[in-house]
C-alpha cells in the first residue's frame, strides 16, 4: 500500500460519502470475545429451538454443540441463496427451516424460524469494535459539510440494529433515513437499487457521491456501475493485492475467482485466510455469469477509484464539499 492516498480525484465534485459497515468502520479484531459472545448466541438459538421445536435429534447435542452446528448450517444455506439470487437479501427464517428439514424435521413454522435465527444475531457492541480514527474522521467530514450515508449487506438489522449504532456513537453521524440495509430492503450489493435508495434519501446524484468499502465485488462493483466514486478500503489479506492494483500489475479481481465448489459444514477449503464465509468477496466470487444487469460488471476486471489504508485517508482527500 502507498503510503498516502492519491489524492487528486480528476476533478470529481463530491458532496455525499458513503459507507460500508464491517471491516471499513468496525472489525472482528478480537477474535476470544467474538468466539465467547457467538457462543453465547448459540446457547440462546439452541435454547429457543428445543423450547419449539420436539425431536430426538436435538436432545442428543448439549446446547454449544446444537447452536454451533445450527449456525454452520443456516450460515450455509444464506450462501447458497445468496448465490442463487444475489441481488436479494435471503430469509433467514426460511434458511433455518431448510436446515431443520435437512435434519428430518419438518412442519417448523415460520414464526419459530424467525424466532430461532433471532437468536444467532451477535450484537456489535463488545464484538465488532469501531476502528480508531472513524469517530474523529466521521466528525470532521460532516463538519465540512459532507452528507454521510451508509450502504451495507446485513443479514440482521432493525430496532436492535440501530440501538447497537446509537451505543457505538455512529448514529450522531448517520440518519438512519440514510442507511440502506440489505436485510431490511430485501436487497444486496452490488444491486445499484440497494445505492440508490440511500442517495435519493440524501437528495443526491450518483455522480457526487463517493463510496467507501472493503469489498471489491460488492462495494466497488456496485458503485462504479452507477458513476459513484469508488473508494477501496482493503482488509489486510487484501493489502499486497491492492499494491499490485495500485501498481496496474493485476486484476482487482484475481484473487478472488474460485472454483464454484460445494461449501462444506467446516471451513471452506477455498476460502482465504482472514476471510469469513459470509464475507462478500468469498460470496459474489462463486457467483455464475446470469446474463443480470451487473454480471458483466461483475466478471469482468474491478479496478477501485482510489485505495485507501485507514478511514482517516480521506481528510487528506475530501478537503471541502464540492470540486475535488
Amino acid at each position: 500500500m502507498p503510503n498516502k492516498p492519491m489524492l487528486a480525484l480528476g476533478g470529481h465534485s463530491i458532496r455525499c460519502i458513503l459507507f460500508d459497515l464491517g471491516d471499513t468502520l468496525w472489525s472482528r479484531k478480537d477474535m476470544a470475545v467474538w468466539q465467547r459472545m457467538e457462543e453465547a448466541a448459540h446457547v440462546r438459538a439452541a435454547a429457543q429451538l428445543q423450547r419449539c421445536v420436539a425431536s430426538p435429534f436435538l436432545s442428543n447435542m448439549t446446547e454449544v454443540e446444537l447452536g454451533r452446528r445450527l449456525r454452520e448450517s443456516v450460515e450455509r444455506n444464506l450462501l447458497d441463496m445468496i448465490r442463487q439470487e444475489p441481488d436479494f437479501e435471503p430469509d433467514g427464517s426460511l434458511a433455518v427451516i431448510q436446515t431443520l428439514a435437512h435434519w428430518g424435521i419438518s412442519g417448523v413454522e415460520r414464526s419459530t424460524g424467525e424466532c430461532v435465527f433471532e437468536e444467532l444475531r451477535v450484537r456489535i457492541p463488545g464484538s465488532r469494535p469501531l476502528f480508531d480514527d472513524v469517530l474523529p474522521t466521521l466528525k470532521t467530514l460532516q463538519k465540512r459539510g459532507f452528507q454521510l450515508g451508509i450502504v451495507s449487506n446485513r443479514h440482521w438489522g432493525g430496532q436492535l440494529f440501530q440501538e447497537d449504532l446509537r451505543t457505538l456513537g455512529l448514529l450522531e453521524y448517520f440518519d438512519p433515513r440514510h442507511m440502506a440495509i440489505s436485510v431490511d430492503l430485501g436487497i444486496r450489493k452490488p444491486n445499484p437499487a440497494i445505492f440508490l435508495h440511500t442517495l435519493n434519501a440524501l437528495n443526491t446524484p450518483p455522480g457526487e457521491a463517493a463510496m467507501v468499502g472493503d469489498s471489491l465485488l460488492s462495494d466497488i462493483v456496485g458503485s462504479k456501475m452507477l458513476g459513484i466514486f469508488s473508494i477501496w478500503k482493503p482488509k489486510p489479506v487484501d493489502r499486497s493485492q491492492a499494491q499490485l492494483i495500485a501498481s496496474g500489475a493485476a486484476q482487482a479481481n484475481q484473487s478472488l475467482t474460485h472454483s464454484p465448489e460445494a461449501v462444506s459444514v467446516e471451513r471452506p477449503s477455498d476460502l482465504p485466510p482472514g476471510m469469513y464465509i459470509t464475507d462478500d468477496d468469498y460470496v459474489l466470487a462463486h457467483v455464475q455469469n446470469r446474463a443480470g444487469t451487473w454480471d458483466e460488471h461483475l466478471h469482468s476486471e474491478v479496478k477501485p477509484d482510489l485505495i485507501i489504508e485507514n478511514l482517516h485517508d480521506l481528510l487528506d482527500i475530501f478537503l471541502e464539499v464540492g470540486k475535488q
